[in-house]
């Protein structure tokens, strides 16, 4: 009996340490009211801060007028360098807020995507034109099934490429001062290639 309880001891850790390591996901869908989208680069950044820019353009917020609507989705595959991966769409919500009947339009669309880790920071897809649609299943429910199409363009590779998205999340409402650089607030260029931990 004591021979068995030893055997046993020793397998456990080798069953389960034989489990393939799940991949951490991120989806976050955020609505942003009284915002507006950052077109502009900021002076003084030198080369490498310009390239962290271009690939958050269209997805960094400041105080506006528009309510926005911020998706957000990471993975990273465990146990692999650089292997993290982010889009992210953001958007104009207009006839509708999700608090309100009906679903809400969104419009003037941009999406990015690429890789967050350091060896990728220069290799992603910019598309100024992405096409959002926002799908409530069940009335009354927060969670909103989403399906994004787009054609981004990477400008160190010099090719495009289609995205199709479809998944369903939660929208939560976040005001501009309260969001992180990952969903598009504060001017940490670094932090806005992934989740805080």
């Amino acid at each position: 009996m004591k021979l068995s309880v030893q055997i046993l001891c020793f397998l456990i850790p080798l069953v389960f340490g034989t489990q393939p390591a799940q991949a951490e996901k991120v989806h976050e869908c955020i609505v942003v009211p009284q915002a507006t989208v950052v077109t502009d680069m900021p002076a003084g950044l030198d080369e490498f801060e310009q390239r962290l820019w271009a690939a958050s353009t269209g997805q960094r917020v400041r105080k506006g007028t528009d309510t926005l609507l911020l998706l957000r989705l990471f993975s990273e595959s465990p146990g692999v360098i650089d292997s993290q991966q982010y889009t992210k769409i953001t958007g104009s919500l207009k006839r509708n807020t999700p608090s309100t009947e009906g679903t809400p339009e969104v419009v003037d669309a941009r999406l990015t995507s690429g890789g967050a880790g350091f060896a990728h920071k220069g290799d992603f897809w910019l598309s100024d034109s992405a096409d959002v649609e926002l799908h409530q299943p069940h009335k009354g429910d927060s969670r909103f099934e989403v399906k994004v199409s787009a054609v981004g363009w990477n400008s160190y590779r010099k090719e495009d490429r289609s995205f199709y998205l479809q998944f369903t999340c939660q929208l939560k409402e976040i005001p501009v001062e309260k969001l992180s650089a990952w969903q598009g607030g504060n001017e940490d260029l670094w932090g806005s290639f992934g989740p805080a931990r």
